[in-house]
Parts: structure tokens; sequence; C-alpha cells
């Protein structure tokens, strides 16, 4: 047993010759990692390259236009995550709205209607940084049924009541007197698919820790509705910038967009209006968790009619209060239980002129990307 025991410890040594002579040949360099510390590739492509930071959006603001029942006849824009899907990727989305149009004046005007929709979107990548888009909406008309949850929430929170005590719950209505004389009234209740929206994007800035993401987005209204509600004739342009930039590494992102839109048409159902519209709003998302974002924007667009119920001679008080102006609030939450599954819910509430706005609104969405 000796013998073999002779033989193997030499052969051992020689095995170990060669690694420890090419130890002692490698030059010393404090600059170079031992062996002990190996650099990960991961670790080096997150230092070295920007594409790893992290995303200057978040999940987005609330996609809702609004759901005023006198603005369903024309272009409506509506705040986006300046975000696109990717190249062949897809951005599919089911998203809702139940709004209540409320606004009353004796001998003038009478506003009082219910409007739900439906809206099926469907945005594809094309290249990293463009996509295309459709937007089908399937809207209903009537008196409804919130009236009574909305006198509610005003008392709750100590909003106005608008008289609405002084008009007969959940029926439709929508009539007003002009200054000659003129009675406009929009009969257009009911349901079925309104105007069919063309999209396309462009993602001009990823962003980075100084520069913001920025999207262009170029939208098409298409009159496919003008036979079941009389909406404008021709095609709505709507040129959109969406501006997105997250507060460092914090779970914080800044949005920001401004729109122009122009109408085809300038005179619908006896009410004369704006041709040229512009829109811009301001939101905020704060992520709590991984799968659980908080999200809340307020927005704005010039006024709509050029001569809505305007006062009378010897009539006074009776025209609107603040020149027309559209401004809402929209927040909710955005929960994503599984990468690329996000379901939503909102609310939505007018600010500044609750003639010429929706009164409240609720939301309830699904966006699956793929």
């Amino acid at each position: 047993m000796k013998t073999p025991l002779r033989l193997l410890l030499p052969l051992a040594l020689l095995s170990w010759a060669p690694l420890y002579a090419q130890d002692e040949a490698a030059p010393s360099d404090p600059a170079q990692p031992t062996p002990s510390e190996p650099t990960s590739e991961r670790d080096q492509l997150v230092q070295d390259d920007p594409i790893n930071e992290p995303a200057q959006w978040g999940r987005g603001p609330l996609e809702v236009a609004e759901p005023y029942i006198l603005a369903l006849s024309r272009a409506r824009p509506w705040a986006t995550s300046p975000e696109t899907p990717g190249h062949l990727g897809a951005q599919i989305a089911l998203r809702t709205v139940w709004a209540n149009s409320y606004a009353f004046e004796t001998n003038r005007f009478a506003i009082d209607a219910e409007t739900r929709h439906v809206f099926l979107s469907a945005r594809f990548g094309i290249g990293e940084r463009f996509s295309l888009g459709l937007l089908a909406e399937y809207q209903w008309r009537g008196g409804g049924t919130l009236d009574g949850f909305i006198d509610d929430f005003h008392r709750a929170f100590g909003l106005p009541q608008a008289d609405r005590s002084r008009r007969p719950e959940d029926r439709y209505l929508v009539t007003g007197l002009q200054a000659d004389g003129q009675t406009t009234t929009l009969r257009h209740a009911g349901y079925g698919w309104s105007d069919l929206v063309l999209e396309g994007r462009a993602n001009l800035l990823k962003g980075d820790r100084l520069l913001p993401a920025l999207t262009a987005t170029l939208r098409l209204r298409l009159p496919t509705g003008r036979g079941k509600f009389k909406t404008a004739d021709g095609v709505d342009p709507t040129f959109q910038l969406d501006a997105s930039k997250r507060l460092g590494t914090l779970p914080i992102v800044l949005y920001a967009g401004v729109a122009y839109t122009y109408h085809s048409q300038g005179r619908i159902e006896q009410l004369e209006l704006y041709r040229h519209r512009a829109f811009g709003y301001l939101g905020l998302e704060l992520e709590f968790a991984d799968m659980l974002s908080f999200v809340v924007h307020v927005w704005g667009e010039s006024p709509r009619e050029r001569t809505l119920w305007k006062d009378r001679v010897g009539v006074p008080r009776t025209d609107l209060t603040t020149q027309n102006l559209v401004t809402y609030v929209a927040f909710g939450f955005k929960a994503e239980p599984r990468k690329g599954l996000i379901f939503e819910l909102g609310v939505l509430e007018n600010l500044v002129d609750p003639e010429v706005t929706a009164d409240l609104g609720v939301m309830f969405n699904v966006t699956l990307q793929l």
C-alpha cells in the first residue's frame, strides 16, 4: 500500500504546479478585481447603460374623455401616458364611464341627462417608438339613475346642489332658449356606436435623469356615429404632446400634456361652437407598491360653445358664469396583479363651470399589455 501512495504524491504535485506558476506570473494590480470580488455582467450593464434606469412613466393617468352631453358630437381629447407598446407589442383596453350632466335655469335652459360609455381600444407597436391605434365607442344616452346618488355625494362633501330638487329625478331633457328666442333641443337619446377614432403615436424622448419622456400623437375622429347620434360631419384632427418625468428613483411620476383640435363643423343643433380648441392637463402618480398606484390629473379646455344661451336684454344673471370653461379632475387607483394586466377604478368631477361639464362620473377600466 505504501508504493501506490508514493507514486500518487508526485503526480498530485505536478498537477498543481501549472496553477501555482500562473498565479506567481500574474502581475499584482490593485485596480483589477480579485477572484473573490467578481464583477457581475448585469451590474456592469446597469452602471453603463441608461436603458436600465427606471422608466420615466408609471401606469399612466386615467384615460377619460369629457362625457358631457353637449360635447359628444365632436372630437374630445384625453390625457395619455407617453409609453408606447414597443416593437410588435400591443395594448388592449376596455374602458367604461358612467356620467351625469345637469344644469338648470328657470325659463332659460335645462340639461338633465345621463350617459354611459364603453370604449374598446387597441394600440400596436411598430418599432420601438411608434404605434398605431383604434378606438371604438358605444354610448347610451337617457335619464338614468344617478340623480339620487349625486345628491347624496354632493351633500356628503359639501358641494353645490345646483337646484336639482327643482327637476324630476332620472329624466332626460336637454333644451335651452337662445338670445334670439330660438329653442335648442337635443333629442338623441338611445344607444349605439358613436364615432371611431384613429391614432398614430411617436415617442420622441424615452427620458433619462434630466429629460422627461415625450410622445407626439395624432388622432382623427371619424363621423361614424352620425347616423345614430347626429354627430359632426367631417374629420376632426387632434395634435397632442404627452410628457412624464419620474422624480429620481422615487415612486412618484409627474404627467403633463397639451393638445390642439380643429373641428370640422362649427354649428350643431343650432349651437354655435368654436372650431379651434385647446386642451391641457397636469397629473401625478404615486406608486404604493409593485402592483398599486394612485393617479390624479386635472385638465382644462378652451370654451366649447360660442353663444350658448346668452343673456337677453333685461334678463340678468342668466348667462353661464365663467365663459363656458371646461375643467375636470379625475382620480383613482390602478392595480396590476400580474405584469401587463391593469385594473382601474376612478371618479370624475367637474371643477369650475358646472353648467357646461358633466356633474359626476365613475370609471372602471381593464388594460392588457402584450
